[in-house]
């Protein structure tokens, strides 16, 4: 069984998922709000949970009352992750911000390094510097008279990644002991949990939340299915490959999804245009096609050893 093929699955649905964000974002969320889509994310995992009790009934015996707590943070820290990546995705294309995930194995090395002691090889820190290059060419947005750095991007997303990475560290400093099964239902409760509560002390984002439901309560209901499904599709395949094959290489196959976020943008621009404009014009199209590169050769040196 071919395990690049199974990994590639991965980056595919996740650039999907990303392309029916920026669709519900742009198509249902009126006002630029994206507090709904942000509680429809959260609120989402609820129905794994019965699922995980069902395969796995020991969940609430088999877990301290300590390592629970901390999961459940973890979880709301996941949540962190999607309002910072929601608000980025609201400010920019799909295309301009979906690389920038490549800097949560950046965050993931420091982190593992202070946590888990691991340490920079040779290839990796020169992964760091790809990474952080490509991401700062892909920030640049060139205009005919002047080049604007994309400063609210860029700290949006840097504040998801630094998210995302510290959830990933977290989860595998307690499944290591724990098991996969207690620590993702904790997790993913917690990350249920901070929606109920954004729900209740956000107004907003419960007035959104709500009216989305009354308006267009059947298209955005599928739609956040749809892509949580994908994207859960995506890391099943993902812990599928890495029993394959070394998970370091498995994990660099993720630096595709970029790639695949530029290929569906422009497919969905010239054939499918009512459900998405990405930018065209040769400038931009080479100055993502050099960042993208860039990135991707930087997170190739992440994954080799």
């Amino acid at each position: 069984m071919n395990w690049f093929l199974i990994a590639l699955i991965n980056p595919i649905f996740h650039a999907i998922a990303n392309h029916l964000d920026k669709f519900i974002i742009s198509r249902y969320l009126k006002g630029r709000e994206v507090g709904a889509l942000i509680l429809f994310t959260s609120l989402f995992a609820v129905i794994s949970l019965p699922i995980i009790v069902i395969i796995h009934p020991s969940v609430f015996a088999s877990i301290s009352f300590l390592r629970a707590f901390i999961l459940m943070i973890n979880g709301a820290f996941l949540v962190a992750a999607l309002i910072f990546y929601f608000y980025a995705l609201n400010e920019d294309e799909a295309s301009i911000v979906i690389p920038f995930f490549q800097l949560v194995p950046i965050f993931g090395l420091f982190l593992g390094f202070i946590f888990l002691k691991e340490t920079l090889h040779v290839n990796q820190s020169l992964g760091v510097f790809l990474v952080v290059i490509g991401g700062a060419l892909l920030s640049l947005q060139l205009g005919s008279r002047n080049v604007k750095f994309k400063k609210k991007l860029l700290w949006l997303m840097i504040g998801s990644c630094f998210f995302y990475a510290i959830n990933a560290v977290i989860f595998k400093i307690i499944a290591i002991q724990q098991g996969f099964l207690d620590s993702l239902f904790w997790d993913m409760l917690g990350e249920v949990i901070c929606g109920v509560i954004l729900f209740f002390a956000i107004k907003s984002y419960r007035k959104q939340f709500l009216n989305v439901l009354k308006v267009n309560h059947f298209s955005v209901v599928g739609l956040t299915m749809l892509t949580e499904t994908l994207s859960l599709i995506g890391e099943v395949a993902l812990i599928f490959a890495i029993l394959l094959a070394p998970v370091a290489l498995v994990q660099s196959v993720g630096g595709l999804q970029s790639f695949f976020v530029f290929i569906f943008g422009i497919i969905i621009t010239l054939f499918l245009p009512k459900f998405g404009r990405e930018s065209i014009e040769p400038r931009k199209i080479w100055q993502k096609i050099i960042g993208i590169a860039v990135i991707t050769a930087g997170v190739y040196f992440l994954g080799v050893f």
